[in-house]
């Protein structure tokens, strides 16, 4: 394909020639496998059989002679080495026949030898029937259509017209109902595990953290994404080579959020195509951009099909639709027409692409316009014939989907943990007028608190102490719920899209307790701090000095807050809605403290899953309450859940870790159910 623009990319000629008796593959490399030879090794590089590509890891697999067989052993890669679509857990002998896929190329076993295939800049996708439906009701009627390699195709429809449903369908992230997805006559779902890695999908909504630079955000992703033995060098290159394919090099050291909305489209873009992908959807990409930087994304797109790339995208735009090489125009959840561009308006007999949507309003014309696709000429073709020249695939052997989706092809949990704790530290000291605010709560609720207390609070009167404490145990709780209640939903873009990558529940939500405990461990000793200066501290607590026992108190406490925080934003779908689920979780902090209010029956069983009520336990076990003055014309009984020992303070101390994990846990759940 040649390609001839003006400077302004305003007008274009396009050369395409097509030899029919030459399929769009690429070469077929042939690596000997003698019977006898001890072990070959598979990797990236310095191995005897290199595959050179980003998914690889350095050292991915070996191939040893045992026991009269070659057994293919996977060296623990983060992207895994899948035969006939399973992945291999440790070892697997081979037979003749056997389809060995590792990162992009697919190596077929015939006994003597592996033949490599790599199949970048070929990938064909078919799909055949493809249907969807929630209940009664039907999202996307059967479809079919043939996507080549390297071909650009356009999803375009008015709104409701199913769009979406179609591409999650041919990506595989929402399954069809029924039908089949294949890609180079494997079938995609019953072999998932092994394509997802090369599949890349940019959604609508940015998938980067806007207060991170091109570069550091990019640095994160690649990390997340490519083999653990991929040194920062490799790394390096790799982010420039993806940012001079969407011509962002000289923004790479700008933050995100002072990009422009094209921009960042493109730092997306960027971020797929670091792990090589073969098979890219977007989703509105051009969403909101100005005329100028459409036709310039779209342009991008183009390129990136030319490059070896098959790249299916959604739009709403029509002005540079014919730079596609096929478009498919769905309305009312039909395919009313898939074919070229330069024929579809003569299809549709209209002037102009923007009346196409005019034509095929409502539900009896987009009926109608199906019904006269299924008899046209682009059907034939390109539905029936096109389809018919589709490869048959190997044997694939079907797997349960549960299991399937159990299965990660990604790094390990202590790895996405640590990258992800790094992450997330640096997205805090980003943000430095919003750090600046959670470390100054402590300090400004302290000077508050001290205002209002008398020197001898903590050591003198037993109700002045009960205030303070209350206030103390409230206090922590709320540094841990205002400090996580919004951290995952006003991120559920960039969640989402690493999900589908393969990042973990577990690690995420882990690397939002880990740091965020240190920022409460941070607001705990200003606001203990701030106390001291104004009201003494008893010497001596329980199992050690009382000041450190209040501190870990307040902070164990935060942690509990933390973890409830945490369940609030997995629940709420905006940070919004998360703000407006805070007093929610807070009041009854104060209800079932066991200060304001006297807890019996139910409402005392309710208090074991409310934080403030295990802290305030535990602190006044420190100060050892009972033993404080009373008033002569009121005097109080001994309170023995504020006895002075350590089964007291203990178990408070249990109890806001117990209640951190059920917390943790159900934020997880809800995780899951994203």
């Amino acid at each position: 394909t040649v390609r001839l623009a003006d400077g302004a990319a305003s007008n274009v000629v396009t050369l395409v020639y097509r030899n029919p008796l030459v399929p769009k593959i690429g070469p077929v490399q042939h690596f000997a496998t003698p019977p006898g030879a001890s072990l070959l090794t598979i990797g990236r590089a310095g191995t005897d059989i290199v595959l050179a590509q980003p998914l690889v890891s350095r050292r991915h697999a070996d191939l040893r002679w045992q026991d009269g067989k070659h057994v293919l052993i996977d060296r623990d890669s983060p992207n895994g080495t899948f035969v006939n679509g399973e992945r291999v857990k440790g070892s697997r002998p081979l037979a003749p026949g056997d389809i060995v896929q590792i990162g992009t190329f697919r190596l077929t076993y015939d006994g003597d030898s592996l033949d490599s295939f790599d199949q970048r800049g070929a990938i064909r996708l078919d799909a055949s029937a493809v249907e969807r439906s929630v209940g009664n009701r039907q999202l996307l009627a059967p479809t079919t259509l043939s996507i080549e390699p390297c071909e650009l195709v356009a999803i375009v429809g008015g709104s409701g017209a199913g769009k979406s449903t179609l591409m999650t369908a041919l990506c595989g992230f929402q399954r069809a109902s029924s039908g089949k997805i294949a890609l180079n006559g494997d079938d995609l779902y019953a072999g998932y595990e092994a394509y997802r890695s090369i599949i890349g999908f940019v959604p609508q909504d940015d998938t980067l953290h806007r207060t991170l630079s091109v570069n550091r955000a990019l640095q994160h992703a690649a990390r997340l994404r490519l083999p653990s033995d991929t040194t920062d060098e490799e790394i390096a290159k790799r982010i420039v080579s993806v940012l001079d394919t969407v011509e962002m090099t000289d923004h790479a050291d700008k933050r995100i959020d002072q990009l422009s909305g094209g921009q960042r489209k493109r730092v997306s873009i960027a971020c797929e195509l670091l792990a090589d992908p073969v098979l890219l959807f977007l989703d509105e990409p051009t969403s909101g951009l100005d005329p100028g930087l459409e036709r310039k994304l779209m342009y991008t797109l183009r390129a990136l099909a030319d490059g070896g790339r098959t790249v299916i995208v959604i739009t709403h735009a029509t002005t540079n639709i014919t730079i596609c090489d096929h478009i498919a125009f769905l309305t009312g959840g039909k395919l009313a027409y898939f074919g070229p561009p330069s024929q579809a308006l003569e299809y549709f007999g209209v002037a102009d692409f923007a009346d196409v949507y005019t034509s095929t309003e409502g539900d009896e014309r987009a009926a109608s316009w199906a019904e006269r696709y299924r008899g046209s000429l682009q059907h034939q073709k390109y539905a029936v014939e096109r389809p018919a020249r589709a490869p048959d695939g190997p044997s694939i052997e079907q797997r349960a989907e549960a299991v399937k989706r159990a299965q990660s092809s990604t790094h390990s949990s202590l790895r996405q943990l640590a990258i992800l704790c790094r992450r997330y530290v640096e997205l805090i000291l980003a943000d430095r007028k919003n750090l600046a605010l959670l470390l100054l709560q402590a300090p400004v609720i302290g000077v508050l608190l001290a205002l209002v207390s008398k020197s001898d609070s903590l050591v003198g009167a037993r109700i002045e102490a009960k205030k303070l404490v209350f206030m103390l145990a409230t206090t922590g709780v709320w540094f841990g719920v205002i400090n996580a209640a919004r951290e995952i939903c006003k991120e559920s873009a960039v969640l989402r899209r690493e999900r589908l990558a393969g990042l973990r529940a577990g690690p995420y939500l882990a690397s939002k307790l880990i740091v965020l405990f240190g920022l409460v461990l941070v607001q705990s000793a200003l606001l203990l701090g701030v106390i001291a200066v104004r009201c003494k501290l008893p010497g001596d607590g329980v199992v050690m000095p009382a000041p450190l026992e209040l501190f870990l108190t307040i902070a164990f406490s935060g942690l509990a807050g933390i973890a409830l925080g945490l369940c609030v934003s997995a629940v709420a779908s905006t940070p919004d809605k998360a703000t407006s689920l805070i007093p929610i979780v807070l009041v009854p902090q104060v209800l079932f403290s066991g200060i304001m209010f006297g807890l019996h029956g139910i409402p005392k069983l309710a208090s074991y899953a409310v934080p403030a009520r295990a802290a305030v336990d535990a602190m006044s076990a420190t100060l050892d309450t009972n033993a404080l003055t009373t008033p002569l014309f009121v005097p109080l009984p001994p309170e023995p859940q504020y006895a002075h020992e350590a089964a007291v303070l203990l178990g408070g101390w249990g109890l806001l870790w117990t209640q951190a994990l059920v917390f943790t846990l159900l934020a997880w759940l809800a995780l899951r159910r994203r």
